[in-house]
């Protein structure tokens, strides 16, 4: 099977012919292809596209997510802040963060709701990342979007509900669901109607969505009845919209405590975290799994011990199909492509199916 195949087949809870590895390694591990500064490889998009094809290059067996195949610029956490208004603020060698809320008082929803929605086009990091990736889909070759699914359909518009709270700060977002919910309503209501109009511009760039992926931690930073009233309407507003396609949420936050809550988000992937229980995740949700070593222990492990923590993920989840072996969250800085080469070491020595035959 190739790699892409393999995941899909995993995400249907069938047995492919081995575990799929599916990764997210970007601009904090790419940017030493260009031996180059973080902020250097933002503002550089032909070392991107050429550091992305590098690494798939090196490492055919993998499929990587959307952030280390689709331009990187503040995309992350920018686009929903900058939007309305927020500024966007660059380090020399680490990402971007957002420096200036455009919401500090409750009154500023009312403004920004009386201006109505902008057209992501035109405004902020948005506009700026629609034109980068009009250059991804000129340049990226054809042998690697058809082999891995990508760029073609693949719609990536940074965060969702958190996206939201940066445009407020955190502690804003998480007292207001107290202090004046029907204003943090009227927020997200305002803010995900925008993030639907970007998820639109930028299928008018790659094509009609195959694949969703949308980043968002809230769901850890809430509890129950939080989550159920100001985080899952917003998100599956979002997800419900694209039934059909393949539509896979990443949180590597703590969500243990409100797993049959999380369960109901509308989603066919997770890549969860590496300190929630896999078997307990696998068990009471519907998610194909992806993860979950823990991003800076992967970083420092020997290949040897890499191998023995695939080699545990593999026995306790992957039996059945429904996992993707992955790192809990996205590759750290200074990750030895080594490990890498370890871990694909791993599946073909304890990863091939049926798993109970060997």
């Amino acid at each position: 099977m190739e790699p892409w195949e393999r995941a899909l087949t995993a995400l249907k809870r069938q047995e492919p012919d081995e575990v799929p590895i599916v990764l997210l390694v970007y601009a904090m591990v790419l940017k030493r292809f260009g031996n180059v500064t973080e902020k250097q490889y933002y503002m550089d998009i032909k070392l991107q596209l050429e550091a992305k094809v590098a690494f798939q290059r090196r490492f055919p067996e993998v499929v990587n997510m959307p952030m280390g195949t689709m331009p990187e610029y503040g995309e992350f956490v920018g686009p929903i802040p900058t939007a309305f208004g927020g500024k966007l603020a660059w380090m020399e060698d680490a990402p971007p963060y957002i420096a200036e809320y455009p919401i500090k008082e409750p009154e500023d929803v009312d403004r920004l709701a009386e201006q109505g929605i902008p057209d992501p086009r035109e405004t902020g990091v948005s506009a700026e990342y629609l034109k980068k990736l009009e250059y991804f889909y000129e340049w990226f070759p054809r042998d690697l979007r058809e082999k891995y699914g990508y760029i073609d359909g693949v719609v990536y518009p940074g965060l969702c509900v958190e996206g939201a709270a940066l445009a407020m700060g955190y502690d804003k977002f998480l007292v207001w669901m107290r202090d004046y919910p029907d204003v943090l309503h009227k927020w997200l209501k305002l803010a995900t109607d925008w993030y639907l109009k970007y998820c639109e511009a930028i299928e008018e760039i790659v094509g009609k969505c195959r694949i969703l992926w949308i980043p968002d931690h809230t769901a850890s930073m809430v509890g129950k009845q939080q989550f159920r009233e100001f985080v899952l309407p917003y998100l599956n507003k979002i997800f419900s919209r694209y039934k059909g396609a393949l539509r896979i949420w990443h949180n590597e936050g703590r969500v243990g405590h409100i797993l049959e809550e999380v369960d109901k988000i509308d989603a066919e992937v997770w890549q969860f975290g590496p300190f929630d229980d896999p078997v307990q995740c696998k068990q009471k949700t519907h998610f194909c799994l992806q993860g979950n070593i823990h991003p800076p222990w992967f970083a420092k492990f020997t290949p040897s011990q890499v191998e023995e923590a695939c080699k545990s993920l593999i026995e306790k989840v992957a039996e059945g199909g429904g996992f993707w072996l992955s790192t809990g969250g996205g590759a750290a800085p200074e990750t030895p492509l080594r490990n890498i080469e370890a871990m694909i070491r791993a599946v073909k020595k304890y990863g091939r199916y049926p798993l109970s035959r060997r």
